[in-house]
């Protein structure tokens, strides 16, 4: 895992710096805004999360897996019901960076996409336009499928909770990632637990530091109720 997220923070910096109109790592920094994600879901841990940020009034965006929204689909709709946001993580979560032949991944990216796009639409009836390759997988011929159906691909500035360090340590690592513009990455199953034992605290801390707690959309200003035309049939 270290490995591949080493991989995708580099492959994030050179996307960053081709100004690729559909890619976002972070916000603005000159605004005093961060965003909670959270990756993986529905899964396990998703009602503490959301006992957590109903408790702190905080709306964060979810990234969702397709099979695990077909797989849990009441605990999907309370996400929605709790009145946060929705993005498309694939329908799988394929490990795109072991394919080897870029016609082989763009093929797999289309059907991931069309697969996932449907489940959330048909399931929850949301047409989101935020996308989040698995393991921040952000080469240009994904940006390029992922703007053909309509998508911004959203990663992250700061997340560490698959990590093996005690939570004392995790959290000390979140606060000191706090920044304008911040997109943080969490996930919402039982082996990342280990978030929730301060996931309260620091959203207490973020606004102690004079910072608003915002949906993606909201942080980078991107319009979520557009139209897409786009046949899922």
């Amino acid at each position: 895992m270290k490995k591949i997220i080493s991989v995708a923070a580099l492959i994030c910096l050179f996307v960053c710096f081709s100004n690729a109109e559909n890619f976002y790592a972070n916000g603005s920094a000159d605004t005093k805004k961060v965003a909670l994600t959270f990756d993986d879901g529905p899964g396990k841990a998703t009602e503490k999360v959301l006992e957590i940020l109903k408790e702190k009034n905080v709306r964060a965006t979810f990234f969702m897996l397709g099979v695990r929204v077909e797989n849990d689909i009441e605990m999907a709709k309370k996400v929605v019901a709790d009145g946060h946001e929705i993005g498309d993580h694939t329908y799988r979560h394929v490990n795109l960076y072991s394919y080897k032949k870029n016609n082989y991944i763009t093929s797999e990216i289309e059907k991931e996409i069309l697969a996932s796009k449907k489940v959330i639409k048909d399931r929850l009836g949301i047409d989101t336009k935020l996308m989040r390759f698995p393991y921040g997988y952000s080469k240009p011929s994904a940006l390029k499928v992922a703007q053909k159906f309509g998508y911004y691909v959203i990663n992250w500035s700061f997340g560490m909770d698959w990590e093996n360090v005690p939570a004392q340590q995790m959290h000390e690592k979140y606060k000191q990632a706090i920044k304008n513009g911040a997109i943080f990455l969490m996930h919402d199953l039982p082996k990342n637990e280990r978030v929730l034992s301060f996931l309260g605290d620091l959203i207490d801390e973020i606004r102690a530091e004079g910072y608003d707690i915002v949906t993606v959309s909201e942080l980078l200003n991107l319009k979520q109720n557009e139209d897409i035309s786009l046949d899922l049939e």
